[in-house]
């Protein structure tokens, strides 16, 4: 059961009010024929002079009584798949930055194809994150096949499930034929599908080409969406934090009857960035308390459809691996956490998303092992409560040798990796050790644990041969 929640059973009712309503007396603005006509086809009032689709109260209902609330996400290492759905959690990382700290020269750059590459082998050796959003945009390819070679790192450098992206129907097309290629076919792919597809909404309420091109691409063939909004409060989207729920809460189900009217059966994931506009500096803050709050919210409204839910979480908007950055993500971990987010995507970003780094994603994984031992809670039980420990060591004693400890120490506690609890008096220079070197000095020991994913050669030229195309 989700530990922390922000809304009563009343707030939600009003935002689903408010959210129906707003589809119906305003609509959304969408520029494709194809999505016109399905959501036509649907039961939606379409206006094509105007571009606009007005959604009734009853085809919400039905959209959402075809979801499922849970969706399987598989990867290629393991039979079993990752159940999004409930109260579990999983953490990942996120993309579109396209600066680099390196960890060389100390110093940002642009994000070129082998920084991609190594930040998804380090995500695929670490424990955490559970599953990959493509983590970075590289400058060193053509715009127009980026998203493809994002894919093809991807597909080359890492066993666990991935989000990916597509700039338009042509590219997810090929993304899809992609990952067919290495799954062994199409029906393999829908069949436990190891990719999802990232669709990322326009506020206030306007559907882009591309989003309507990866929506109904995507659903044709049955692979997973991961589909959010984002606006901004004060910007685009109303100041108060209750109007960009609604705003943000429409535009998803909205997007939800399209994908539905496209193929009931296709698996959708109900996600938000909804977040502030700083009025102080102009521009998005993802680190502050008000975008970790927007994610409970966002949870909350997912779990009131009985939907699997994910969105922005482990975020930072300060420029440097400092303090401020242990302090927005951990804030921006936990409470989403707590509140049953199933999907906390965030890990090895900061800098306001604009910035990625290696250091940063092992020290997220130290802020997310934090984070999972608060989420297992205290284990109250008869064996847990069993007294024959205070018997056996007996006032005054100690329990540093007892076989209890022994047995029970690992399991009852985070042990931390690259934290540093040792004695000041025995560190002759505590000063030089801060976190963001240890995080440095801890990455190439994981990385002699890397194996890349075995993907015969005639694949690799399939896939090539794909995006030159």
């Amino acid at each position: 059961m989700a530990r922390f929640k922000l809304l009563s059973d009343a707030d939600l009712l009003r935002i689903d009010q408010a959210s129906r309503a707003l589809l119906w007396e305003v609509g959304v603005e969408v520029h494709d024929e194809r999505a016109l006509d399905y959501y036509e086809k649907a039961g939606a009032h379409v206006d094509r002079q105007k571009c606009r689709v007005k959604v009734p109260d009853y085809l919400i209902s039905e959209t959402l009584k075809k979801c499922s609330s849970s969706v399987r996400l598989y990867n290629r290492k393991d039979p079993e798949p990752i159940v999004i759905g409930g109260d579990d959690v999983y953490f990942g990382t996120v993309g579109i930055a396209t600066n680099v700290l390196d960890i060389n020269t100390d110093q940002y750059r642009a994000v070129l194809t082998q920084d991609l590459v190594d930040i998804i082998q380090l995500s695929d050796v670490l424990d955490r994150p559970h599953y990959i959003l493509v983590p970075g945009t590289p400058t060193d390819v053509p715009s127009t096949i980026v998203d493809l070679i994002e894919t093809k790192a991807l597909l080359l450098n890492t066993s666990k499930h991935f989000i990916t992206e597509a700039q338009n129907a042509e590219n997810c097309k090929k993304v899809i034929e992609m990952c067919a290629a290495v799954a062994g076919g199409l029906d393999k792919l829908v069949e436990k599908p190891f990719m999802t597809m990232l669709v990322t909404l326009t506020s206030p309420l306007h559907f882009r080409q591309d989003v309507s091109d990866l929506i109904i691409e995507t659903a044709k063939v049955g692979l997973p969406l991961f589909i959010e909004s984002g606006p901004m409060a004060g910007g685009t989207g109303p100041a108060t934090m209750a109007g960009n729920l609604i705003c943000a809460n429409a535009e998803i189900l909205n997007a939800f009857v399209l994908a539905k009217a496209v193929n009931p059966e296709v698996p959708l994931i109900y996600a938000s960035w909804a977040r502030l506009l700083d009025m102080k500096v102009a521009t998005c803050s993802h680190g502050g308390p008000e975008f970790a709050m927007l994610r409970t919210c966002t949870s909350q409204l997912a779990k009131y459809y009985g939907l699997p839910c994910g969105g922005g979480s482990v975020l930072a908007d300060t420029k440097s691996i400092d303090v401020q950055l242990g302090m927005e993500k951990m804030g921006t971990g936990l409470l989403p956490a707590l509140a049953g987010t199933n999907m906390c995507t965030g890990m090895g970003l900061f800098a306001d998303e604009n910035a990625i780094s290696l250091e940063t994603l092992v020290i997220d994984w130290e802020i997310t092992g934090w984070i999972e031992r608060v989420l297992r809670g205290v284990e109250v039980t008869k064996e847990t409560c069993d007294l024959a420990v205070f018997k056996e060591v007996g006032p005054g004693g100690d329990f540093v040798g007892s076989k209890h400890t022994l047995e029970n120490y690992k399991k009852e506690s985070f042990i931390p990796n690259i934290m540093d609890r040792g004695y000041l008096a025995l560190d002759k220079d505590p000063l030089a050790k801060e976190m963001r070197k240890r995080a440095k000095k801890m990455y190439p020991k994981l990385m002699k644990n890397y194996k890349a994913p075995e993907i015969p050669a005639e694949v690799i030229a399939r896939i090539d041969e794909i995006i030159a195309r």
